[in-house]
C-alpha cells in the first residue's frame, strides 16, 4: 500500500451537491487534524444553512421530479451493486483516509470495517428487490381487498457519527437509497473526509443528479437547517443521546418522522461457571474496540463475587500489554481518541472516578512518550467497586473506561444492568443456557450477545436503541412508511347510508 498521507487531497474537500463538486457559498473551510498528531492533514468547505437549503432542493427536485422516483427496483439495484463494486475497487484509498482521519487500526479497516461497507451495498442492492407488503383478510365475503405497502418518505436527511462514518455511512445511505428515497448526508465535522469523497463513487456509479448530496459543516447551521426544513420528510441521526435531544427539539416545528440512535452505557453480564480466560479476552474485546469509541460497547462489567478478584487480574494484563501508536505501524494495536477535545472529555471522567472512590485498577493516566503525548491517546483503564450512584456508572464516557460492579445473585445481575438510562446494547456470559435467555428477556436493552460480544449481522438484524438510546425503526424500513389500500370488489356496492 503507498503512503497512507498520498491519498489525501492538497485542495479543499469539496460539497457534493446536485450531482456538482462545488465549494461552500460563502468559501470559508475548516481544518481536519489527524488523532494520531493533532496536526492538520486536510481541509473541507464548510457548509452554512444555504448550502443546506440548496441540498434539500435538489433532494426534493430529484425525488419528485427527476428520474429517481420511476425507475424500477432493479434499475436502483444495479446502481447500488455498481457504487459497491468501485468502493471494492478502491478499498485501499478508503482504508487511508478512513485511518488518518479516525485514527483506526489498518488490519480492522481491511478486514473488517472496508469489507462491512461494501457488503452494505450489496446487501442492500438485494433488499431492493424484495420489500414486501402484505394482504389482509378484512371480510369473508370476497367483498374487499386490503393490502399494505412500503414507500419511500421521500428526502432522507441522515447525520453521521465520527466513530464509523464510512462503515455507518455505508450502511444506512444504501438503504435510504434502496428504499427508493433521495438523501442529503452531513457528514461529522471532526472525521469528514471519507464520506466525502465516497460521493465520488456514487457520481461515478452514475446515480442521478440530486440523488445522493453530501455537504459538511457545524450542526448549528446545517444539522439545524436539516432538522427544521419542512421540504425533509425524514430526519434520522446516530451520535450522542444529547445531541438527539437538541436535534428532536429542533425537527418539532415540522413534525416530520425522526430516527435517532443514540448513546449506551450497555452492562456485560460474567457469570461464575464461565471458562474465565475466555471471557476475559471478550471483556476486554467488548470495552476497548476502537479505543472504547462504540456506542454498544460493554462499559459496565457486571461480574460475580466469586470470579471477582481472578477476572479483574486478567483484564489488568491485557490492558498493560497494548501497544498504542499510528494504526498504520506494524505492531500497533490500539488507536487514539478522535479528537484533543474528546480527550479531555474522556480523562474528566477519569479524574470523576477517582473523586467519586472508586477502586483505580490500571490506566487512568497520560502518556508522556513524546509520540504519544502529542496525539490523543487513552491507556485502558478499569475502575473496579464501582456502585450505580457514581457518574461514571451512570454517564456516557465514549472512550476505553470500564466500570466493574460485584453481584451474588441473578437478580441482583439483572438490577444493576438495567439501572441506567440506557437501552442500547448488553451481554450475558454463562454456560447455562437456560439462565442465559432467562437474563436476556430481562435485559432492558434493544441488542444483546450471549457468550459473545458485537452484532454478528448489521445489515441483516440491526438493533433499535430502547429508552434514551433511540428513537424509531431499524433496517430497510426504517427509511420507509406503510400504506395500507382498502378496495370495493362488488360492482353493485353502496355506502350504508
Amino acid at each position: 500500500m503507498p503512503d497512507p498521507i498520498s491519498y489525501l487531497k492538497k485542495e479543499p474537500y469539496p460539497m457534493y451537491i446536485n450531482g456538482q463538486f462545488v465549494p461552500s457559498g460563502c468559501g470559508d473551510t475548516f481544518d481536519v487534524a489527524s488523532p494520531v498528531t493533532n496536526e492538520t492533514i486536510a481541509q473541507v468547505y464548510r457548509g452554512g444553512r444555504a448550502d443546506a437549503q440548496k441540498a434539500i432542493r435538489a433532494a426534493r427536485t430529484a425525488f419528485d421530479h427527476g428520474p429517481w422516483g420511476r425507475m424500477t427496483q432493479l434499475e436502483r439495484s444495479q446502481l447500488l451493486l455498481r457504487a459497491g463494486e468501485i468502493l471494492a475497487r478502491r478499498q485501499d484509498e478508503f482504508i487511508a483516509i478512513e485511518g488518518l482521519n479516525c485514527g483506526k487500526l489498518w488490519p480492522s479497516l481491511k478486514y473488517y470495517e472496508l469489507p462491512s461497507s461494501i457488503d452494505a451495498f450489496q446487501y442492500a442492492a438485494g433488499r431492493a428487490r424484495c420489500v414486501e407488503g402484505k394482504t389482509v383478510p378484512v371480510d369473508g365475503g370476497g367483498h374487499y381487498l386490503n393490502y399494505v405497502v412500503w414507500q419511500p418518505y421521500g428526502v432522507v436527511a441522515e447525520i453521521l457519527p465520527w466513530n464509523g462514518p464510512l462503515m455507518m455511512g455505508c450502511q444506512k445511505v444504501s438503504s435510504i437509497l434502496a428504499a427508493g428515497n433521495t438523501v442529503v448526508i452531513k457528514p461529522p465535522s471532526w472525521a469528514p473526509l471519507s464520506l466525502l469523497e465516497l460521493a465520488t463513487v456514487f457520481d461515478e456509479a452514475g446515480f442521478p443528479p440530486g440523488v445522493v448530496n453530501i455537504i459538511a459543516g457545524p450542526g448549528s447551521s446545517v444539522g439545524d437547517e436539516l432538522a427544521q426544513s419542512s421540504e425533509v420528510d425524514m430526519l434520522s441521526l446516530t451520535g450522542g443521546t444529547d445531541t438527539g435531544k437538541r436535534v428532536y427539539a429542533a425537527a418539532a416545528g415540522s413534525v416530520k418522522q425522526i430516527a435517532l440512535e443514540l448513546g449506551g452505557k450497555s452492562p456485560n453480564i460474567v457469570f461464575e461457571d464461565v471458562d474465565v480466560d475466555n471471557t476475559v479476552r471478550w471483556a476486554f474485546f467488548g470495552f476497548t474496540l476502537n479505543s472504547g469509541q462504540v456506542c454498544v460497547a460493554g462499559t459496565r462489567l457486571i461480574l460475580h463475587e466469586s470470579i471477582y478478584d481472578q477476572f479483574i487480574e486478567g483484564l489488568r494484563r491485557m490492558c498493560e500489554s497494548v501497544t498504542p501508536g499510528d494504526g498504520f505501524q506494524q505492531g500497533v494495536n490500539f488507536g487514539p481518541l478522535i479528537s484533543r477535545e474528546h480527550y479531555e472529555h474522556v480523562l474528566s471522567y477519569i479524574e470523576q472516578g477517582k473523586r467519586e472512590g472508586a477502586r483505580l485498577v490500571t490506566g487512568g493516566f497520560k502518556y508522556t512518550q513524546p509520540e504519544l503525548a502529542r496525539g490523543n491517546f487513552i491507556p485502558p483503564t478499569i475502575f473496579a467497586d464501582v456502585a450505580p450512584d457514581m457518574r461514571i456508572f451512570q454517564e456516557e464516557i465514549f472512550g476505553p473506561v470500564l466500570c466493574v460492579s460485584k453481584f451474588g445473585t441473578e437478580k441482583e445481575a439483572i438490577d444493576l444492568a438495567n439501572a441506567v438510562k440506557y437501552g442500547l446494547a448488553g451481554a450475558v456470559f454463562t454456560r447455562d443456557a437456560r439462565r442465559a435467555h432467562r437474563v436476556a428477556e430481562q435485559l432492558r436493552a434493544g441488542q444483546i450477545y450471549v457468550n459473545t460480544y458485537f452484532s454478528k449481522g448489521i445489515m441483516e438484524s440491526p438493533g433499535a436503541g430502547w429508552k434514551e438510546s433511540g428513537v424509531g425503526g431499524a433496517g430497510i424500513t426504517k427509511y420507509m412508511h406503510p400504506k395500507t389500500v382498502f378496495v370495493e370488489l362488488t360492482d353493485s356496492a353502496n355506502p350504508p347510508v
